[in-house]
């Protein structure tokens, strides 16, 4: 179950059972002005579950919550918006990355960059120029209106819509070089029958963003994929190291926010799994 100040999403059976009585402590706990339920993700079929979405306390939240983040401003899409609109669980890693050690004076590549948060960071670090790709359109029109509301005036940085995958091809065929390359996409492997494609993907997304790293560069990677573990990634990281003829250096090794955190008893629960690199 993820739980926030306006939403609740029960993805098995057990908690969907007590839906009720976690509205309720929430609603005492934090005295929200309305809960919105977005148990709306297909996994809920394997427990023999319908999908739910509706207002399960109080008033119907805005459709566009501002977020404060770090002093960073970031609008939530709580009823469209992937899970409850903004990546929770990545707040402490855009706060590492969005350093301008890594991000002054640097042109940023910011793929699958959904609403734009970690384009925000690297704003307001002073990044010269930033580009940001994300297949839709909706989001990425968000992510614009998300740097106005930090008043960050910067007509210059690109806003690619398309496959991820076909445009770093194009970048790379066009003879574009980025210092810093951040890649978070959404999860490759929902099963282990998904894991070896979701390997190949991975490697193919890692060494097209390699070679478009100038050299010093720095590279942000990430998986959530529960199911490719900390040790497989690293592999699939090396792997792209070898083929692109790239040396990286892991700088630091990155998770999931401690208010997610991880049961010993279920090691999927470190889904959230990144690399922080020094490509040379």
């Amino acid at each position: 179950v993820a739980l926030s100040s306006d939403g609740l999403r029960a993805l098995t059976a057990g908690i969907d059972s007590r839906k009720t009585e976690l509205v309720a402590l929430l609603a005492d706990l934090l005295s929200p002005t309305g809960i919105i339920e977005r148990s709306d993700a297909n996994v809920r079929k394997k427990e023999g579950l319908r999908k739910e979405s509706g207002i399960r306390f109080g008033q119907a939240p805005p459709a566009q919550l501002t977020i404060v983040e770090n002093n960073v401003l970031m609008q939530a899409d709580l009823y469209k918006g992937h899970k409850s609109g903004l990546y929770l669980d990545q707040r402490e890693n855009r706060a590492i990355i969005g350093q301008p050690l890594y991000m002054a004076d640097r042109d940023v590549l910011n793929v699958f960059a959904y609403t734009g948060a970690f384009a925000i960071y690297a704003a307001r670090a002073g990044a010269s120029s930033i580009t940001n790709i994300e297949q839709s359109v909706p989001f990425l029109e968000i992510a614009e209106a998300n740097m106005r509301l930090n008043s960050q005036d910067r007509s210059s940085d690109e806003y690619l819509a398309g496959d991820a995958f076909q445009i770093l091809r194009h970048l790379r065929s066009e003879g574009h070089q980025y210092d810093t390359v951040i890649l978070d996409p959404p999860k490759f492997a929902s099963s282990q029958k998904d894991v070896l494609a979701a390997s190949r993907g991975y490697k193919d997304l890692n060494m097209q963003a390699l070679h478009l790293l100038r050299p010093g560069g720095y590279l942000a990677t990430f998986s959530c994929s529960g199911r490719i573990s900390l040790d497989l990634f690293q592999k699939i990281l090396f792997a792209a190291a070898v083929d692109s003829g790239r040396a990286v250096q892991i700088i630091r090794y990155l998770s999931q926010g401690a208010d997610h955190p991880i049961s010993i008893t279920f090691p999927e629960s470190a889904y959230l799994k990144g690399f922080l690199c020094r490509v040379l």
